[in-house]
């Protein structure tokens, strides 16, 4: 009878486990603020709201627009939750719409869900605060240990990281494993302590599994403030361009209209100073005026057709 009960005792401890475990197989994160489900696919999972007052309704609508109602004494208690089996299609971000006893607007929470193989990104798109720290995670579905933890960023050489790097030890003196993190546990995470520009891009987080291959995921940074800066950078550089090309413009208009005036004025000078020369000649030699009362003595030569008639010839004996 005693080893009859031990026996029991025993398949329902298995049976329980293996409840649990079944149950308890995908892992829920609270990432800023908002939840993340990381599920095997054809895994049952709980998608769950919860508020502190009591609800008069719940319902929760599928990354596809499905929609699902929920009724049951959970209600008053703040809480509502439907069970689904996980597939690819359910990958998305669900949302529930709760109703409270007072009429009004509703409460809207929002689940992401990722059916992933055995390893994911936390989150795929991470916005950060230039110069402020930000931690980026990666972690096994059912929390299962890691061999190591790697990541790639955009530039610079890969590195691998564990707990043994802390914030008093960090890589390049940047990058340390977050203290809530653990490998055995299934994590592979990395805080960069002061974001850079250098920092925006795809990074690659790897982590070796017992079975002994490397699973991979992608996590894009982006910088706060950083695409807005660089257009509002072009902006002025546009409209600088058009200033310095404006104020060119008016120069060599002005450059244009002083070559311009002093060229028509240059042919008068000439003309003028030509006139100038052809007079003064005429100013220096003064005109010669006969004086009253002189007479001229006018000198008349004849020539002579007969040589006898000269008086020169007849004076000859």
């Amino acid at each position: 009878m005693c080893k009859y009960n031990l026996l029991v005792a025993y398949l329902s401890f298995i049976t329980v486990s293996e409840y649990f475990m079944r149950i308890e197989a995908f892992r829920v994160f609270d990432v800023d603020g908002a939840e993340t489900i990381l599920a095997s696919e054809n895994e049952n999972i709980n998608i769950e709201c919860k508020t502190d007052m009591p609800m008069a309704y719940c319902g929760f609508i599928h990354p596809t627009g499905k929609r699902y109602s929920f009724s049951g004494s959970t209600l008053n208690a703040g809480h509502c939750a439907i069970k689904i089996k996980a597939s690819k299609n359910d990958s998305g971000v669900w949302r529930c719409h709760i109703g409270t006893q007072e009429t009004g607007l509703e409460i809207m929470q929002s689940i992401e869900v990722r059916v992933v193989t055995k390893m994911a990104a936390l989150k795929q798109n991470v916005t950060a605060i230039h110069g402020k720290p930000i931690t980026l995670s990666c972690a096994t579905t059912k929390l299962t240990p890691m061999s190591y933890c790697r990541f790639e960023p955009p530039t610079g050489q890969p590195f691998s990281i564990n707990s043994g790097v802390t914030a008093a030890n960090p890589i390049l003196g940047r990058y340390y494993f977050p203290s809530n993190k653990s490998l055995d546990r299934g994590d592979c995470a990395v805080t960069i302590r002061k974001v850079k520009y250098e920092d925006v891009g795809s990074w690659t987080c790897g982590a070796g599994l017992e079975d002994g291959k490397e699973y991979i995921d992608f996590i894009k940074l982006d910088v706060e403030g950083l695409y807005t800066m660089s257009t509002a950078s072009a902006t002025g550089i546009t409209f600088g361009a058009i200033g310095i090309g404006a104020i060119l413009a008016v120069l060599g208009f002005v450059a244009w209209k002083k070559r311009r005036f002093l060229g028509a004025v240059r042919p008068d000078a000439e003309e003028t100073e030509g006139h100038e020369m052809e007079q003064l000649p005429e100013r220096r030699t003064p005109q010669r005026t006969p004086q009253p009362g002189r007479s001229v003595p006018q000198v008349t030569v004849e020539t002579p057709s007969d040589p006898s008639q000269s008086p020169l010839m007849s004076r000859t004996p």
